[in-house]
């Protein structure tokens, strides 16, 4: 199936790019800070830094994206700036923040806010972070406090971005921040990944009725589907397990407002039930697997990748075709509108990025036209950027950062996205463009 010629998005729908704090901004000091200290942590040896410099840069960098077409703004604040010592808040970190968003309202643009995205102030972080049995209160104070203080300039908030990737890397893994290896390690975070969206969400809620403001509320859910390989009963049997665990477990009990197994026993959890009022997604692309005991951070299986299919500088396959099935189905199984709050591709060259941006906003096209509410498309990521244990190895930006200098350079992927944003429709054939610094 595919989207009809003349297709256009509403005028309503929310083109833009996604960031995180810790990945653009510089200068933070957080778990993530110290753990890049450490040998072997950082694939290319680097160190978050100055980042993209983008707290300093903030003004030219939304300009630029208004240049572009785009019309939202996804970026995430900085618990450790704001909160760096235990209830002691940093009210210029927090005007600073209210300064981003006011901006995008003065460009016509409208601010997606993350609370947290993967990094955690180095206090919370000694007392555990996801385990730690303060954190919903602590998470629930923080939200508040950002709600109090910007919640009028903002409507749509991001509580938690990809909890259980959070979890599955950094403590069934060992990869990210805490380096834990632990099944019960992982149990303890994602109940409590659960708590503090539960207790984010509530906070936010209640602020933003008492001062009267709208705010709408979300994760950003990671989807990433674990496909049997083969026909083997082995690899379904072992191919299901960890694909609920990544996909549905965060989501269903939510939705039911109970900690489901295997993480709880079906109790109730304050605050959970009702907690989102949009669907956030987070999607890049989907596994085959087959059964491998060896591999306990993925619960037991290991991905195969079909030769034939052509894949991004991580190795990860590009499977636009799939985001059609997969809003279709979150669309059916919780009847939110979905908002796409990263999708992109890590290509140094920019030779897969144009064309990977036009067939997956076909793919949200065919969504659309089958009647799933999509509300807008962020693209990760606007600039490149410190890709966590990737370092700077890893190129998502339509633009490129020379780290030497911060200049922007715009890539031809940059003008596509341009095109579309602009004029609302995806061209039906897709050409390189060029572009200028």
């Amino acid at each position: 199936m595919s989207a009809s010629a003349d297709f256009r998005f509403p005028p309503s729908f929310l083109f833009g790019c996604a960031t995180a704090a810790h990945q653009v901004e510089g200068g933070t000091s957080n778990d993530w800070t110290r753990w890049e200290g450490l040998p072997g942590h950082i694939r290319d040896g680097s160190v978050s830094g100055v980042a993209c410099d983008h707290y300093s840069r903030y003004e030219q960098d939304l300009e630029l994206l208004h240049e572009l077409g785009q019309n939202a703004y996804r970026y995430s604040v900085e618990w450790s700036r704001i909160e760096p010592v235990e209830g002691r808040f940093d009210h210029d970190a927090l005007r600073h923040y209210r300064d981003v968003a006011r901006k995008c309202h003065e460009l016509g643009m409208t601010p997606i806010v993350t609370l947290h995205h993967f990094t955690f102030p180095q206090w919370l972080a000694d007392l555990g972070g996801l385990e730690a049995t303060s954190l919903p209160w602590f998470f629930a104070r923080f939200a508040s406090l950002c709600t109090a203080f910007f919640g009028d300039q903002v409507e749509y908030w991001v509580t938690v971005n990809e909890p259980v990737i959070l979890v599955l890397l950094g403590y069934l893994g060992g990869y990210w921040p805490p380096g834990a290896q632990s099944m019960m390690a992982a149990r303890r975070a994602l109940k409590g990944a659960l708590a503090m969206h539960a207790a984010g969400a509530a906070a936010i809620h209640a602020v933003a009725e008492e001062t009267g403001h709208s705010a709408k509320i979300s994760i950003a859910h990671h989807e990433r589907r674990l496909l049997p390989a083969t026909s083997s009963v082995l690899d379904h049997v072992a191919a299901a397990t960890p694909d609920y665990v990544l996909n549905r477990w965060f989501l269903r009990s939510i939705q039911t407002g109970r900690v489901l197994p295997p993480v709880g026993h079906g109790e109730r959890m304050v605050g959970l039930a009702g907690s989102m009022d949009y669907l956030g997604l987070n999607w890049y692309t989907n596994e085959r697997v087959v059964f491998d005991p060896r591999r306990r951070d993925m619960l037991g299986v290991r991905t195969v990748l079909n030769p034939d299919t052509p894949v991004s500088d991580y190795g990860w396959a590009i499977l636009p075709f799939d985001l059609t099935d997969i809003l279709v189905d979150l669309w059916d199984l919780f009847g939110l509108e979905i908002m796409i709050t990263e999708n992109g591709v890590a290509d140094s060259d920019d030779h897969l990025r144009p064309d990977f941006i036009v067939q997956h906003l076909r793919a949200v096209a065919r969504a659309m036209e089958g009647g799933v509410p999509v509300l807008g498309y962020m693209h990760w990521s606007s600039m490149d950027n410190f890709e966590w244990a990737e370092g700077y190895s890893r190129k998502f930006g339509l633009m490129e950062v020379d780290r030497s200098t911060m200049e922007r350079r715009l890539r031809p992927s940059a003008r596509v996205y341009e095109s579309i944003c602009r004029t609302r429709e995806i061209p039906a054939v897709q050409a390189r463009a060029s572009a200028s610094a």
